[in-house]
């Protein structure tokens, strides 16, 4: 469900991205139909789109230097605490879907630039005017995406939005009633000891009790897949963990801690099919 998300997020982006450019040509041929707002000259044309294009990829290389190291810190946080996994996992996701945009857009816009200086200089007066017109919008487009994913990692809430929306995508019922969160998280945490202390010996096979085990910091879902590997349990209840982890995750690390009664149903049913599965007292 995590990876359908994640692509959903790319797609979106990438819809935005040429929603606005649709747009920007359209609106750029209309006006220059009508009555044109600036007429170039030859030596303007080739200085303002000669530089735009050195500025354009300056730009995006200060963007692909900064992503580098976003993701650098990203990863950081996602070792420092697990329960930060999936929600990193989404914002990278994002984050990726907007830097890929940008690459194509600024291909693109440099491309363009680089065919109205050879439209000019070979004095092709016919299609022109046309490339100038889409030009400008290709370079403000890209221009706007980089702006907008400026905004995007700069916001200090990010990891809390993204947690939201991360809950949003795995509550079983968002229409249904409001349920015990307290419940929720003690099912949750009898289910974690269980996956801590069954998981983590298989694992480390000279570890034999569950503080030993906490010690080894491992995934959640890691060892869920480790317990799914070694026969302990099917693939529905390992993708139904694996969904519950998510959610988990996202109420603990978002500003929405709304639960259903579907999801508290959800969390009390897989920790009776965990133990009887391990056979848990």
């Amino acid at each position: 469900m995590l990876k359908e998300f994640q692509k959903l997020i790319v797609t979106k982006n990438a819809g935005r991205n040429l929603l606005i450019w649709v747009a920007l040509t359209f609106a750029g041929i209309v006006i220059y139909l009508i009555k044109p707002l600036f007429i170039l000259n030859e030596n303007q044309i080739l200085y303002l789109f000669s530089s735009a294009s050195q500025v354009i990829a300056a730009i995006f290389g200060l963007i692909i230097t900064g992503y580098i190291f976003l993701r650098n810190e990203l990863d950081r946080k996602a070792d420092k605490d697990e329960t930060l996994e999936e929600v990193i996992l989404l914002l990278k996701s994002e984050y990726f879907g907007s830097i890929t945009g940008i690459s194509i857009m600024t291909g693109i816009s440099i491309a363009l630039c680089f065919l109205v200086i050879v439209a000019e200089t070979n004095q092709l007066l016919a299609p022109l005017s046309l490339l100038i017109n889409i030009s400008v919008s290709t370079i403000l487009t890209t221009l706007i995406t980089i702006i907008s994913f400026v905004i995007i990692i700069l916001n200090p809430n990010s990891i809390e939005i993204a947690s939201n929306k991360l809950r949003e995508n795995t509550t079983t019922d968002k229409a249904n009633e409001s349920g015990s969160l307290e419940n929720f998280l003690k099912n949750f945490n009898q289910i974690d000891y269980i996956l801590e202390k069954y998981g983590t010996t298989l694992l480390f096979t000279d570890i034999d009790n569950y503080k030993s085990a906490r010690r080894k910091r491992v995934a959640k879902t890691k060892l869920v897949s480790i317990l799914f590997s070694e026969g302990k349990i099917d693939i529905d209840l390992r993708n139904n963990l694996m969904e519950l982890i998510t959610l988990r995750n996202s109420l603990v690390h978002g500003t929405d801690l709304f639960v259903s009664i579907n999801d508290v149903q959800l969390s009390e049913n897989l920790l009776n099919r965990l133990r009887s599965t391990l056979g848990v007292e």
